[in-house]
């Protein structure tokens, strides 16, 4: 039984203008069906208004879709009762991509990643600053920073910080929406390497959201490309995305600039080199 399904999920936006609501809608889903299996990393693909980030709050709960289901763990995620429905939120955590409004700007490192610790978990004030202590030094930052605040860490730091908090409970899976996109490429590099380690080390399923083909390849062991609210391409082996012939995949991957001079046709064509990452 896979992790996560999605089974066929519709939804839709209505529009509004300033004194009513109107009958136009804008469907931004259109039955969509995703599967994740345990230790598993979707990469889920696709230009900006694909979409992706409407699936992702739909599957984390904050968004209920107009048809179809999202079952997690073989529970309906909005079919449950109440009691169920909190030890799922418990299993499903997310990473957004703006890593400063993600958290509160008056709050440490300390308070932010022990936030889920207070909700689920009963423990002394000293067991949890020894947790949230190992928490950092498990995402590369050190014991010292938990008094800091957001302020004084980079943004590749505040991103440790806001993994830091998404494993804090031992979730089966974490939504990454575009989690790395606003970094630059030695830190895009340093928080694959450490989402991959993570990933092993607790046996953790990812859905990782994003526009970036050389990200989702890095990281994924399945691909899917979206378009307009469809699944138009799904590749089990994400090698299989670079024989596909859909025009979504070509338009991805055509945004790659290749590394080597030797990898792009005279004609103004590309041809891409393997591995990506």
């Amino acid at each position: 039984m896979s992790l996560l399904q999605v089974k066929d999920v519709t939804h839709t936006y209505g529009s509004y203008n300033l004194f009513s609501r109107t009958d136009q809608r804008k469907r931004v889903l259109s039955n969509v069906s995703i599967s994740i299996g345990q230790g598993m990393c979707l990469g889920v693909l696709g230009t900006s208004g694909a979409g992706k980030s409407t699936l992702g709050k739909v599957i984390l709960g904050l968004e209920k879709p107009q048809k179809g289901q999202i079952l997690f763990q073989g529970h309906d995620f909005y079919n449950t009762d109440r009691i169920t429905r909190k030890q799922l939120r418990r299993d499903l955590q997310v990473v957004f991509q703006d890593c400063y409004s993600s958290v509160n700007p008056r709050m440490t490192a300390e308070q932010i990643i022990s936030e889920p610790l207070q909700n689920y978990e009963r423990m002394s004030p000293g067991e949890q600053k020894r947790i949230v202590g190992d928490l950092l030094e498990r995402v590369g930052l050190n014991h010292e920073d938990m008094r800091k605040y957001p302020h004084q860490f980079s943004g590749g730091q505040l991103q440790r910080i806001n993994i830091a908090r998404a494993i804090s409970l031992k979730p089966k899976l974490i939504v990454l929406d575009e989690a790395v996109s606003s970094l630059d490429m030695v830190n895009q590099t340093n928080i694959l390497n450490l989402l991959s380690e993570l990933k092993s080390a607790f046996g953790l399923s990812y859905l990782f959201i994003t526009h970036d083909i050389k990200a989702a390849y890095s990281i994924s062991d399945a691909l899917a490309v979206m378009e307009k609210g469809e699944i138009v391409e799904e590749c089990k082996s994400k090698d299989k995305l670079f024989t596909s012939r859909h025009p979504a995949v070509q338009t991805l991957l055509s945004s790659i600039l290749s590394e080597h001079p030797r990898y792009r046709s005279l004609s103004g064509g590309r041809h891409y080199a393997q591995p990506l990452a």
